[in-house]
């Protein structure tokens, strides 16, 4: 099938490896979705031949190896989905040399190794997700994409501090580097994301105070600053944050289906299911996806060392449904102003002085 340009058999039950007269023959292929499937084995052989491929999508199955090198002849290439498998080794370095990278989302596998500093040359790349892998090393000072909306790289083992990297990323919605061992103190430059919706730098090492750029974040609505070294108070200015008032609330755009527009379809439905931020509630860990994130809203400051009083201004925080500032050095009374937090489900703070 010479001619054929698309291919989604994705969501059935379908097993073995890639057919290899489908690498080498399909020369005009654009499109191949074979995601949640059971397929296995390496993804593709040296012989590959879908030089015009644009839109990869093989999540959710069980393919094993490296990311093949044969795939760089795909200089086309926007979207690479190769999410829960069990990829292993390392992240290409040649993904830096594709321009038309849009979005490279490979969580839940065990690569390893840095992130290629060739990624600094991605100037197309709108999302990141390599959660949960074994990603070490330290972010590239040069990693800041003007057009990226999505950072995903929880649960890996980054270290170094986070310095310049995503500096000139102003499109950024969010960024998500929770459970790693960066350090150092949060960027004061923070307050240039002026998109930044959800921000995750949980259980790190991070110190200093809790920078008051944060307010100036029109659209943050899920904070997580838990179990780092944070020290000073929590900044009186937060609550002019989105959590104040629903005039900000963000809503996801909805897709509607065109039948013309496969590739759309397709990039959309992999964007929405990447979008995925985990936050904790209630001394449980959700993953929030979707539009579920919208309606999700919180802050959790627990487990640093934060001084002084609770600021009354926190009760302005009306759309909050967590606040958690548990195992911090707080002292003082309970603000008044936390009886207008009609939206709140989860309050902790126990263990403070």
């Amino acid at each position: 099938m010479n001619l054929l340009e698309s291919l989604d058999l994705s969501f059935n039950q379908l097993f073995g490896k890639i057919p290899k007269h489908l690498a080498e023959g399909c020369t005009s292929l654009q499109i191949l979705a074979l995601s949640n499937n059971s397929l296995q084995g390496q993804i593709f052989s040296s012989n590959f031949s879908l030089t015009k491929l644009r839109i990869l999508q093989l999540d959710g199955n069980k393919f094993t190896g490296k990311i093949p090198d044969s795939l760089s002849n795909a200089t086309d290439l926007s979207g690479l989905y190769l999410s829960a498998n069990n990829l292993s080794g390392r992240i290409p370095s040649w993904l830096g040399n594709m321009s038309s990278l849009r979005d490279i989302i490979l969580p839940n596998n065990h690569l390893e190794g840095p992130i290629p500093l060739e990624f600094c040359q991605l100037r197309n790349l709108e999302s990141l997700n390599h959660a949960e892998n074994n990603i070490s090393g330290s972010l590239p000072f040069c990693l800041s994409p003007p057009l990226i909306t999505q950072v995903h790289l929880s649960k890996n083992r980054l270290q170094g501090q986070l310095k310049d990297a995503f500096y000139l990323s102003s499109s950024l919605v969010t960024l998500d580097l929770g459970y790693n061992q960066l350090h150092g103190s949060i960027p004061t430059w923070i307050d240039r994301i002026s998109d930044l919706t959800y921000l995750i730098l949980s259980n790190k090492k991070l110190e200093g105070k809790v920078p008051t750029q944060l307010c100036q974040l029109k659209r943050l609505s899920l904070v997580d600053l838990s179990h780092n070294n944070l020290s000073g108070h929590i900044p009186h200015c937060l609550d002019v944050t989105s959590l104040r008032d629903s005039s900000d609330i963000v809503e996801v755009p909805t897709f509607i289906y065109r039948r013309d527009r496969p590739m759309q379809q397709l990039v959309e439905t992999q964007k929405r299911k990447g979008e995925a931020v985990e936050f904790t509630t209630k001394t449980i860990s959700y993953s929030y996806q979707g539009k579920v994130i919208t309606y999700m809203s919180g802050i959790d400051l627990s487990c640093n060392r934060l001084t002084s009083s609770i600021p009354q201004e926190i009760g302005n925080l009306t759309r909050i449904h967590t606040l958690n500032l548990s195992h911090n050095n707080l002292t003082g009374p309970i603000p008044w102003t936390f009886s207008k937090l009609k939206q709140i489900e989860s309050l902790d703070l126990s263990t403070t002085i």
